[in-house]
């Protein structure tokens, strides 16, 4: 179903706007849940007022009427009006708001090969270092684990599967020296895209499609494909390393297997440390271990080493926290959870959305928007073609 929806979008780009049968809504929910690393950050008496929030969920409102559509939080408010050509950015927070039309936002995208050329030409070639031949080597693998539990979640049939990425660095002049990162993550699927979601696509399909409305964009395409070849050559120069290259191969393979829409993901990320860095915590002896070299080959990096000494503090070997959350029973016993995250979509519905939904409130001040800004500074700019 999602292949549908992906495809239907393309219909639209291709054959004209989408027109909007009646209203729909969904929301999202973000909540960071737990974590070593959370425990830590709010057991600080100096940042623990400052992050006293970190684990409120973050509730984000997906609204369509017709040919507008709202994205709402407690702080901001996007509204996307096609009738008007303008996007409508409110600052809850600071009760004010601006506004970025399509005219503006077409001149900007003509606008950005010339000013990302002249930012490259300006900018002073950095000092090449040249690096220290290091002993690290890296191993990843990835699997999806279809675990055959099937329940309704917001009225919809959803179906388990459970990702698990893992990352391991091991100092090959000493074995024992390593490092474990993991990332697990208890995905729930339904098979059908809502169709409130779907109502949601295709607005932004029909969006695309009136913003781009004749305007000439091979400067702009180049300009994308070009930073498309850097990410591409990032990732050649990381599947260089030993193991890489087959792991991306399995990572295709296994997240193929994960079908349909995802409506509740919770993901927990932590590790294991072994070697004097990651046994810091549990030395019988009381003795200090081995100084850091300060990131030479001879051993795993402070930031490597000495982060999961301190974080993690148990070698891989010994019992770690309990587990919190379902998502986290699946890691490998003696890993430290570091952060534990959920999201889900939920309040799929087809009420009627009220007017005030897609209006600015009473009594907020318009401020120029940062796209006009950056616009002021550049009047010599041609504007695209119409």
């Amino acid at each position: 179903m999602r292949r549908f929806a992906y495809a239907t979008a393309a219909l639209a780009l291709a054959f004209g706007p989408l027109v909007c049968h009646g209203d729909s809504s969904y929301q999202e929910m973000t909540q960071v849940t737990g974590g070593q690393l959370v425990d830590s950050l709010t057991s600080i008496p100096i940042l623990g007022k400052k992050f006293k929030s970190l684990t409120d969920p973050v509730t984000t409102t997906t609204m369509v009427h017709g040919n507008q559509k709202a994205v709402v939080t407690s702080q901001t408010t996007e509204i996307y009006d096609l009738d008007k050509q303008e996007v409508i950015h409110i600052d809850t927070a600071h009760k004010q708001y601006s506004v970025d039309t399509f005219a503006d936002m077409r001149k900007a995208m003509a606008q950005a090969p010339a000013n990302m050329n002249q930012a490259q030409a300006q900018a002073a070639p950095a000092p090449q270092a040249q690096a220290p031949p290091s002993n690290l080597q890296y191993s990843f693998s990835v699997s999806v684990k279809d675990t055959g539990l099937q329940q309704m979640m917001s009225g919809l049939n959803a179906t388990q599967h459970i990702l698990t990425l893992t990352a391991t660095v091991t100092d090959t002049s000493n074995p024992g020296n390593s490092a474990t990162y993991t990332t697990t993550s208890e995905i729930w699927t339904t098979p059908d895209l809502p169709e409130e979601m779907k109502d949601s696509q295709d607005f932004d399909a029909h969006f695309q499609q009136a913003l781009m409305s004749g305007v000439d964009l091979s400067a702009y395409m180049g300009m994308l494909q070009s930073a498309s070849s850097n990410g591409a050559a990032m990732t050649q120069m990381f599947a260089s390393n030993p193991g890489a290259a087959g792991a991306f191969a399995q990572a295709g393979k296994e997240m193929s297997k994960i079908n349909g829409t995802p409506i509740l993901v919770k993901t927990s990320m932590g590790g294991s440390g072994t070697g004097a860095a990651g046994s810091q915590g549990n030395n019988p002896s009381g003795s200090q271990p081995a100084p850091d070299n300060g990131g030479s080959s001879s051993g795993l990096p402070t930031s490597i080493g000495g982060a999961l000494g301190s974080l993690f503090g148990k070698k891989k070997s010994q019992p770690a926290n309990p587990p919190t959350s379902s998502a986290s029973s699946s890691q490998t016993p003696g890993e430290t959870v570091l952060l534990e995250t959920t999201t889900q979509d939920t309040n799929f519905s087809h009420d009627s959305v009220p007017p005030s939904s897609f209006e600015v409130p009473a009594g907020f001040k318009q401020v120029p928007s940062p796209l006009a800004q950056a616009l002021a500074k550049a009047p010599n700019q041609a504007a695209p073609a119409n």
